[in-house]
């Protein structure tokens, strides 16, 4: 009968360990799963910007920053809307990103990027700029008239290096280099006379 008592808390025992090794198991598995899934990082090659131009637009004459966007990928990219886009603005003494509430900044929504293809994106600036380009001008007036647009830009947002967006749907960072800075550097083909400088 010893035997028996011996070996019945035995069992009891193992079966007590392997309920406790179960709960473990279990409760471990629960943890895992609930766990916060860590995102993907940002894609910055997905597409990629360079700058074509400044310009302006409308009745007071705000400032435009005009990029090529190039689709790298073998996907349609697609923006419906802002809702999950982050657009914001390059800062050159800190190199951080500063993402300012309102429209000041602000692009056209929907836009539709094809795969392995390249649009003109267009960002808009609450800016005004005091002379309209004057489309009837020769090329060579027309020119100096972008390269002054350049350099008073580069004297008003001497913190800007250029512009950011960031898409939280596809994890894609759209880096918009500053370009303008290096156009302003154009020599003006246009001399002004003597006394007019």
């Amino acid at each position: 009968m010893e035997e028996w008592k011996k070996l019945a808390i035995r069992a009891a025992g193992f079966g007590a360990a392997s309920v406790i090794i179960a709960a473990l198991l279990i409760g471990s598995f629960a943890w895992w799963s609930r766990r916060p899934v860590k995102p993907k990082p940002w894609n910055n090659k997905a597409i990629t910007a360079s700058f074509e131009a400044m310009d302006t637009e409308g009745d007071n004459n705000t400032i435009t920053f005009i990029y090529t966007l190039q689709n790298n990928t073998a996907l349609d990219y697609r923006v419906s809307d802002g809702g999950m886009i982050h657009l914001g603005a390059v800062l050159k003494r800190s190199k951080e990103f500063s993402f300012e509430r309102g429209s000041f900044l602000s692009v056209d929504y929907p836009f539709y990027l094809p795969a392995k293809s390249r649009i003109r994106f267009v960002l808009h600036i609450r800016y005004p700029y005091s002379i309209k380009d004057d489309l009837t001008a020769s090329d060579d007036a027309r020119h100096d008239w972008e390269t002054n647009l350049c350099r008073f830009a580069n004297k008003q947002f001497s913190n800007l290096n250029g512009f950011v967006l960031l898409d939280e749907n596809t994890r894609y960072q759209v880096d918009m280099p500053n370009g303008w800075t290096s156009r302003a550097n154009e020599p003006l083909r246009i001399k002004a006379p003597v006394g007019t400088r």
